[in-house]
Parts: structure tokens; sequence; C-alpha cells
């Protein structure tokens, strides 16, 4: 872990500079966790359209411990979320757990760091993540706060998710799989947390793929090899996509749908099925896998 009066934050990279900016912001939220304009300020810095930074890996134990001490669900929530999302834009290696293997030491603008700044930085950061992957149920408190006190109007609030997906339960899911390594599943719910739209491409002919929620069917997907936003109904070309068997999902995947259902992320966990089913490219009849066309 880098003490935060070590000189070697000069020497790290944000996204706008040097990370001794960062370190200042890391003194004053020490004391100051609950300040949320301050916390966004930090994470700016830290975290840029998924892309996370040297300074990242040194600021994550510090993070970690706000996150311990917060009495705050709101502010636990949002440093769980966000380091979550650190992670799953980290530039791994072979070995995930190797954090001195991440591809953030070796970029064109960071200078070289000594070998004992770099082992100092990956310690403090895979304990940061093994401390903030158990927060998990503190974390998910709001959910499934909601959850419970809405419990006398279960029929309606099920329909109602079923509409309008809550997206602070997906985000809380995508940073339960980015602890615990599952980082296509982690990347794929920080991209379309409202689960009203996803887009990948074909693993067979790589034409782009737009796939959407079929109207009044829950967990039913549609391919489109045209954005349904900009080609009228009767021109697009479409697959349904066949669900796998709850069954026979992947292993990532069922566990990811039984967390789903329990904090109250009905929509996604209607959806995942038909995110691990088949469909037939529009484009190029080929049969192929939906996941491997949104993660791929």
């Amino acid at each position: 872990m880098l003490e935060l009066n070590d000189p070697v934050w000069s020497r790290l990279t944000t996204a706008y500079g040097d990370g001794e900016e960062a370190a200042r912001l890391l003194c004053r939220l020490v004391q100051a966790a609950e300040d949320a304009e301050l916390r966004q300020e930090l994470f700016e810095l830290l975290l840029h359209q998924g892309t996370i930074y040297t300074t990242t890996l040194a600021a994550m134990p510090y993070l970690a411990e706000m996150a311990e001490r917060t009495e705050d669900t709101e502010t636990l929530a949002d440093l769980y979320i966000v380091c979550g999302w650190m992670e799953s834009g980290r530039e791994q290696g072979a070995d995930r757990l190797n954090i001195a293997s991440s591809g953030e030491f070796r970029r064109e603008r960071q200078p070289k760091l000594p070998d004992e700044a770099i082992a100092s930085i990956a310690e403090g950061y895979r304990t940061g993540l093994e401390r903030l992957s158990r927060l998990h149920e503190r974390a998910a408190g709001l959910a499934l706060k909601g959850i419970e006190q809405s419990s006398d109007e279960a029929s309606i609030v099920i329909r109602e998710s079923d509409e309008n997906e809550n997206p602070e339960a997906v985000y809380l899911l995508a940073a339960w799989a980015a602890y615990a390594g599952e980082i296509e599943a982690a990347r794929l719910l920080f991209r379309f947390p409202e689960g009203d739209e996803y887009s990948g491409a074909c693993p067979s002919c790589q034409a782009d793929w737009y796939v959407w929620p079929k109207e009044d069917e829950a967990g039913i997907l549609v391919v489109y090899t045209d954005d349904p936003v900009t080609v009228q109904k009767e021109n697009r070309a479409s697959a349904t996509v066949q669900a796998t068997a709850a069954t026979a999902l992947r292993t990532e995947l069922q566990t990811l749908a039984r967390e789903a259902r329990r904090i109250g992320a009905r929509r996604l966990a209607a959806a995942i099925p038909s995110l691990d089913g088949q469909a037939i490219c529009p484009e190029c009849g080929a049969e192929v896998s939906v996941w491997e066309a949104l993660v791929g």
C-alpha cells in the first residue's frame, strides 16, 4: 500500500495528469467519505470511460477502507459499485490476481516505476479488492430494503420492475461480478444497466447486432442487424433468440440470475436465459451464441 505522502504519487497517472491531486483528495476523503461531490471529483480522475490508471490502483485500499468505515448505505453502495467498475476496466494479465502484471503499469504515458513501488501498489490493490468483495450484503442493503418495503404490493412491483429495471441493482450485480472475477459479465452489465438494449457483433460474420427486448414479452430478446432507433420496423431483418434452459446456463450466469432475483433485478434475471441463448444471424444465417456476440 502506497502511503499518501509518498513522492511516487507524482509519477503515477490519472485521466488528466499525475497522481498528486488524487492523493490530496484521498487525504480529505479519509475523514469525509460521505461527501458525494468530493468522491465524484476523485472518481473522475481514477475512472474515465471505462479506463483506469496507476493512480487508481494505488487508491484502491483507501477506497476500501472508506467503504468499510462508512455507516451511510448510499456512500457504501457508491464506493462498492465504482470500485467494481474500476476492476472491470483493469488491463489484466494472464493471472487476474497478479496485479503487478496489469497493463496500466506499461502504458506509454506512465513513467517506469521502481519494482518496490509496483509491488506495494499491487499488494494494496489486491487486498483492497478482497475487502470490498466482502461488503456485498451491506452494499446491497438499499436494493434489499426496497424489496422488503414493497412486499405488500409484490404483484404490482414485479410488473413495474419488468418494465423499468432498477439500474442501481444491476450496477451492484456488475460490481459483484467484477470482484468475483467474472469480468465479461461485469463489463456487459456496466454498459447496459437498463436492460432495454444490448449491442455486439455476430461471431461468424462480424455484422453489428442490436439486441432488444421483445415488446410485451418479458425475457425474450430479438436480434437486429440495423439499429431499431434509425430503421423503420418493416425494413428491419430480425431473429428471435432461442433461450437456454435455466438448468443449462453457464455457471456464472446461473449464479448471476439467482442473485439478480434476490436483490430485485427481475428484468435482468428474466433476460439471462436469452443472453446465454442462440440466434440465427439475420445477416449471414449462422446460428451463434448471443453471449459471444455481446462480450466477444
